[in-house]
């Protein structure tokens, strides 16, 4: 569903990602995993058309995306959940969702897709009047996440959803990211929490210093001596 091939990204004369390739196919949940600063969320950011690469290519589908606005790539499916929420804060939840369907032209489908991301999150259905600016930070998340989903898009691109949750939070967010992987939504997830992550993830990429530095099934890297050193703090 997926290609990155030799992704070279870099903000003015600093380069951060370095010929970065992966392939993640239709149905699967892949982590991006990395300390910060190795090129991550730089990564996710250039897929979602918020950054163009200084060379490479995206495909999607079989079609070359690289460069194409953000805009357009909503419309072939693709939803990017940054780390920042940019939740509409003077907006309700139930605004706040239907400003995610925003592409669509049906009110049938829309109100189908409201369903499903308030049976997937109970909680925001329980909000749904209440603005968006005085929710908690778990409460956002799943507003960000569910605002995302609200499309109806074939891959969903999230971005350290875990961050600053409690860990009450941070189980409901990655319970949803299992109950998308049923329904075989394509997930792609950025994280510094690893150990939950390859709980949830089929495969995973590591990043570090801006290049892939390993790849393996979640099972294959969970039991890794690197990874267990450097990721997990298991000597």
């Amino acid at each position: 569903m997926l290609e990155l091939q030799n992704l070279n990204v870099g903000y003015g004369y600093l380069q951060v990602v370095w010929d970065v390739s992966l392939k993640i196919h239709q149905g699967e949940v892949v982590a991006i995993l990395g300390l910060n600063g190795a090129g991550k969320t730089t990564t996710l950011k250039t897929i979602a058309g918020v950054l163009t690469p200084k060379s490479g290519k995206i495909l999607f589908n079989g079609q070359d995306i690289t460069g194409l606005p953000t805009c357009q790539l909503v419309k072939l499916g693709l939803s990017f959940i940054p780390e920042e929420r940019n939740l509409f804060t003077a907006m309700t939840v139930r605004e706040n969702l239907l400003m995610g369907a925003y592409i669509l032209k049906d009110n049938a489908e829309v109100k189908r897709n409201l369903d499903y991301v308030l049976e997937l999150f109970p909680r925001l259905a329980e909000r749904s009047k209440q603005l968006a600016g005085t929710m908690s930070g778990g409460e956002r998340q799943m507003l960000a996440i569910g605002r995302g989903l609200m499309s109806k898009p074939k891959m969903v691109m999230l971005d350290e959803p875990s961050m600053g949750l409690s860990p009450k939070n941070v189980l409901v967010v990655f319970d949803a990211v299992k109950k998308l992987r049923e329904e075989k939504v394509t997930v792609v997830i950025v994280e510094q929490n690893v150990n939950t992550t390859l709980s949830v993830a089929d495969r995973a990429y590591v990043m570090e210093q801006g290049r892939i530095a390993m790849e393996g099934s979640s099972e294959e890297l969970a039991k890794d001596d690197h990874v267990r050193k450097m990721y997990l703090g298991i000597a």
